[in-house]
């Protein structure tokens, strides 16, 4: 059985709830992510900014603004007023199709992984469940036998 310890990305990017709408657009527009997962300084897990909030709640329209003004403005709103707080997470040894059937059911992007101290200590989003799914693909594609296309 194949769990979510074994999926996960335990390379963790985070922020604090004191941290500004400004750090989370620019985190996320560097590392490449549209999650940002929101830890106290114990690295116990708190809540979540996806990058469907940001665009929700920042300046909607970067046109209108240059980049320093839309950091100033964004950054007097803290990611504590923002942040999703009721969330879905799992532990590590949750099975890995459990989860796929979690952000499918629940219609989420990811899923938090903690311990039973609720300690931040991995992610899976959807983005890993569609490369699992190319990877099984590949897979089953080798052992077919090929098909010509001729009836």
């Amino acid at each position: 059985m194949i769990t979510v310890r074994e999926m996960m990305s335990s390379d963790l990017i985070t922020l604090s709830r004191f941290n500004s709408l400004s750090d989370a657009r620019n985190l996320m527009d560097a590392k490449q992510v549209r999650h940002i997962l929101i830890v106290d300084d114990e690295g116990q897990l708190l809540g979540l900014v996806s990058h469907r909030d940001i665009l929700a709640r920042g300046i909607s329209s970067q046109k209108y603004a240059e980049k320093e003004e839309l950091d100033k403005i964004e950054s007097g709103i803290l990611l504590s007023d923002i942040m999703t707080t009721k969330l879905i997470s799992v532990t590590a040894n949750l099975p890995i199709a459990n989860a796929a059937k979690l952000i499918f059911t629940k219609k989420i992007g990811c899923l938090p992984v903690t311990d039973y101290k609720n300690k931040l200590v991995g992610i899976i989003t959807d983005h890993d469940f569609v490369a699992i799914t190319i990877q099984l693909l590949d897979i089953m594609a080798q052992e077919e036998p090929l098909d010509e296309g001729f009836n």
